[in-house]
């Protein structure tokens, strides 16, 4: 009798410790919703390089991190903004624009002309001034940032002329996202602004409700906007920059090693991007191109037109939004990226 029960203690003594440790085992296992606003894709940078971020925490964590990836269902970089944000979405995958809406600091980011180059981008996004502002986000929104990426660099395209400086710009009928940062961008030339949406805009360049509208080129490719538009101007007039934003609580509950795993994960996410983003521009640019769109490329000293007529205004603009120290901080860390960058 003493030695069944003593068996029968020792396996509800088992018992118990599994159930203690069953929990313990679960929390181990994490499961991540994280969304886009835009298409799959086999080779665009940007699918790829989340699709690299899933593999690779799933990979580096043994399993016990588990990355569900939406396309383009649940809404847009706004509306999936929103959702991290207030805690029904883990991730997204969002754009500077957009930030601007939750923390108007972010703003500073459209500056028209603020880089050269990618390069200069990607250098600037690992500054000091940046990890400030996007760790004051962190607390004014829930909203952690883990990575930036390139979007990359906007153009013009229209149907009425070549446009190959700002005076080129005057009188056209414009189309701009809906922020007030493009429209006083367009009004700085003389051009009217319209703000429309994105499935609106191929029947409004049909009907001539405007002429023309600005996009990074390998939208104005797949968005075959080449079928509506006879001129483009590659001035590459503001930088887009793709972040990866994770709900602040969401991560705060991951262990310290998953912390890690998902920083990295990200970091491999704008590498493969930023590579592969850049390179499909000057690829778009060319097929657009060989679709008889008519293609100019500004040089440096119309570009500097462009910056000269165009800057002032979007910064008085982001200025009253979000104060004067910020933007001065934001043109600082530019230039000082850029010196690295070009060694001057």
């Amino acid at each position: 009798m003493l030695k069944m029960l003593s068996v029968t203690t020792a396996l509800a003594a088992t018992l118990v410790a599994a159930t203690a440790a069953g929990p313990a085992l679960a929390q181990n296992k994490v499961s991540l919703r994280f969304a886009v606003g835009a298409n799959d894709s086999a080779t665009d940078g940007m699918a790829m390089g989340m699709k690299a971020l899933k593999q690779y925490a799933e990979f580096k964590s043994k399993g016990e991190i588990d990355i569900r990836i939406f396309f383009n269902t649940l809404g847009g970089s706004l509306q999936v903004t929103e959702q991290v944000k207030n805690g029904t979405l883990d991730m997204a995958l969002t754009d500077d624009s957009v930030l601007g809406s939750f923390h108007k600091p972010m703003q500073a980011f459209q500056i028209p002309y603020l880089f050269g180059s990618s390069a200069a981008a990607w250098e600037f996004a690992n500054t000091q001034v940046v990890r400030d502002m996007t760790e004051d986000m962190r607390k004014a929104t829930g909203l952690r940032t883990l990575a930036f990426s390139e979007n990359g660099f906007r153009n013009l395209t229209n149907n009425q002329r070549e446009v190959k400086t700002p005076e080129d710009m005057k009188g056209l009928k414009m189309r701009t996202m809906q922020s007030q940062v493009y429209v006083a961008f367009m009004q700085s030339m003389g051009a009217s602004a319209t703000p429309i949406s994105w499935p609106e805009l191929i029947p409004a360049l049909k009907t001539n409700v405007v002429d023309g509208q600005e996009n990074a080129s390998t939208t104005v490719l797949d968005g075959k906007l080449y079928e509506v538009q006879k001129f483009m101007s590659v001035n590459e007039h503001i930088y887009g920059f793709h972040l990866i934003i994770i709900n602040d609580g969401v991560f705060q509950k991951l262990s310290p090693d998953h912390q890690k795993i998902m920083m990295e994960a990200a970091r491999l996410h704008a590498a493969l991007a930023n590579s592969r983003k850049a390179a499909d521009a000057i690829t778009a640019i060319d097929e657009i191109r060989k679709k008889g769109v008519k293609v100019y490329v500004t040089s440096p000293s119309e570009k500097d037109q462009f910056r000269q007529q165009t800057q002032k205004a979007v910064i008085d603009f982001i200025a009253g939004q979000a104060g004067r120290d910020t933007v001065d901080k934001v043109l600082a860390a530019a230039k000082e990226a850029e010196k690295r960058v070009y060694g001057n």
